[in-house]
């Protein structure tokens, strides 16, 4: 994942780096800042992401196939999406037409950017001619999964079974589980899982202990969902996803300052810099206004360029901070027309209750009697549903 302009394909050197919509946003108030010329250096980037950002592009797919999982790894685990640009851009050359695998590796960056649909086309071709792609399985069944379609992820996760250990099968079918009124046995199937020491490989590893912290906050046990996060981030402890969860929890037991302290250094991350925003409004930190400004600023500066917003983030800002929860509801529920998560849940309601919105209260009552959804946070207030 990853990319130098996703839009235009151009390169620049590596040493030089990056102009980046609003990754100076976060500094305050002042206007936007306009380099005087291109040599201007307004970013120096890691070895680590130099390495993945070579000067001269591969000259073959194998060496292509490599370098694009590599910036689709890192991209993920940082949340940095210019990597998501990066890897298009390594695999275009051998797209026309694509192997398997760059297919499936086209498919994960669509399903990163939330383009569900083309990712569930280009899967679906896919494993009709190589039904033993169990990777290409196992992101369908997320995409299933994502998207309320419960039957047809299980469906997947059965496949994927044909081709994938037994430990990757039982965690694609606990994550389906857990949404469908067999949360309980899934949350006990996870936590036998942990104890057996089965799961060997990190990246798995990590995977069982998000889903078992996930689950415990939807059991009402934060600090069993405390622990699961600590085994997490001892095995990734920069990976993004882990650390906004865990922002997240501290959210949900009133600890503002302690995201604040973790993610201060994030400020050039929207989801971190979102996060910033709700907890120095909740501890009235002195630097409240101008993370809230920054983000504000993020998104116009998206809206400006056509660049794709998470409507989740969006909604949760507009709900949690601006506070404008008509607006809030207007985007949490052209969210759910694409998500349909337990914390896509809890943003309707939280934005329906605040609305005062008993149709789009409904939507989430329904969903919830249809699949046997049980979670306390929803449970516990119907308004407060969100972290």
């Amino acid at each position: 994942m990853s990319w130098t302009n996703p839009q235009t394909g151009r390169r620049f050197p590596a040493a030089l780096l990056i102009l980046c919509g609003g990754l100076l946003a976060a500094t305050a108030q002042a206007a936007p800042y306009t380099p005087d010329t291109n040599a201007t250096v307004l970013a120096t980037l890691s070895e680590s992401q130099q390495a993945l950002t070579p000067s001269s592009p591969p000259q073959n797919e194998a060496d292509a196939l490599r370098l694009a999982r590599a910036q689709i790894d890192y991209g993920r685990q940082q949340g940095d999406p210019r990597f998501l640009g990066y890897a298009q851009r390594t695999l275009a050359p051998f797209s026309q037409p694509p192997s398997p695998a760059v297919n499936l590796l086209w498919a994960d960056i669509e399903q990163q950017r939330h383009q569900f649909s083309q990712a569930r086309i280009r899967l679906t071709a896919l494993l009709e001619q190589h039904p033993k792609q169990g990777q290409g399985w196992l992101m369908l069944a997320n995409i299933e999964r994502v998207q309320g379609q419960f039957d047809a992820a299980r469906q997947a996760c059965r496949q994927a079974a044909n081709s994938l250990p037994p430990t990757t099968v039982v965690l694609c079918q606990a994550s389906v589980q857990a949404m469908t009124g067999q949360h309980q046995h899934a949350y006990a199937t996870l936590q036998s899982l942990a104890d057996s020491r089965l799961v060997s490989d990190t990246t798995q590893a990590v995977w069982l202990q998000i889903l078992i912290a996930e689950m415990a906050i939807q059991q009402g046990e934060p600090e069993r969902a405390q622990q699961a996060l600590d085994a997490a981030l001892t095995l990734a402890p920069q990976d993004a996803y882990l650390r906004y969860l865990q922002s997240d929890l501290w959210l949900q037991e009133g600890k503002p300052d302690a995201v604040i302290d973790d993610l201060k250094n994030w400020q050039d991350r929207d989801n971190a810099l979102l996060r910033l925003a709700i907890a120095g409004q909740r501890s009235q930190h002195p630097h409240a206004s101008q993370w809230q400004q920054a983000y504000q600023q993020r998104l116009q500066a998206a809206e400006e360029t056509g660049r794709s917003v998470h409507q989740r983030e969006q909604a949760r800002y507009l709900l949690q901070v601006v506070p404008s929860p008509n607006e809030a509801l207007t985007v949490a529920r052209e969210n759910w027309e694409q998500q349909k998560e337990l914390a896509d849940l809890r943003l309707l309601l939280a934005s329906a209750t605040a609305a005062d919105n008993a149709d789009a209260q409904a939507t989430v009552r329904d969903f919830i009697d249809s699949h046997g959804v049980h979670d306390a946070i929803l449970q516990a207030s119907g308004s407060e549903v969100q972290p």
